[in-house]
């Protein structure tokens, strides 16, 4: 044991649930729930057949990045064989399809929505990796009670999910959603 040690994560098994769609074990970097104190949470995915990634739009009050890559490293460009549709924009009411049938990385900005993301086609395993510059995963859409009245709340991994109201505070911590605290 080193004195260094703490700044390291060795990845355990994690099975995966997913019907064939991801390998039956995985490793995955979950940011501060891995090593305390990360500012990054940078899990990644081998997919192995087609199907919906994330199905409903959201955004993140941090900035994100997503990387669509062929799996065998060794030539991400020969081995991917994959179509992708994901939806994003700074409206949620007026977002963009974007087609991805080549190796990408996309920018994802504060406050952008985003999703849903689906693989469409996949001839070989695809290697996903989303990253978000905050040590916990967590993802606000856009909800309307029953009387029509729109609210967020947000999905936030170790964390009850909060419910914000129109006043745009989140429930949980009651910082506002806009970076005007």
């Amino acid at each position: 044991m080193g004195q260094y040690d703490w700044l390291f994560y060795k990845f355990p098994k994690v099975e995966t649930r997913s019907g064939g769609m991801l390998p039956p074990v995985e490793a995955y970097f979950r940011g501060a729930s891995c090593i305390p104190g990360s500012q990054i949470y940078a899990p990644y995915r081998a997919y192995m057949k087609a199907g919906v990634i994330d199905p409903e739009p959201h955004f993140h009050r941090d900035e994100e990045y997503l990387a669509f890559v062929g799996h065998d490293l060794r030539d991400a460009f020969e081995s991917f064989d994959a179509v992708i549709e994901i939806y994003m924009g700074e409206n949620i009411d007026d977002m963009e399809k974007i087609v991805i049938d080549k190796p990408a990385m996309i920018r994802i900005p504060q406050f952008f929505w985003h999703g849903p993301i689906e693989i469409k086609k996949l001839g070989r395993p695809l290697f996903f990796q989303p990253v978000l510059f905050n040590g916990r995963y967590y993802a606000i859409r856009r909800r309307h009670d029953k009387n029509g009245r729109e609210y967020y709340d947000t999905v936030c991994e170790g964390i009850t999910p909060c419910r914000l109201d129109n006043s745009k505070l989140c429930g949980f911590c009651g910082k506002c959603l806009y970076g005007q605290e």
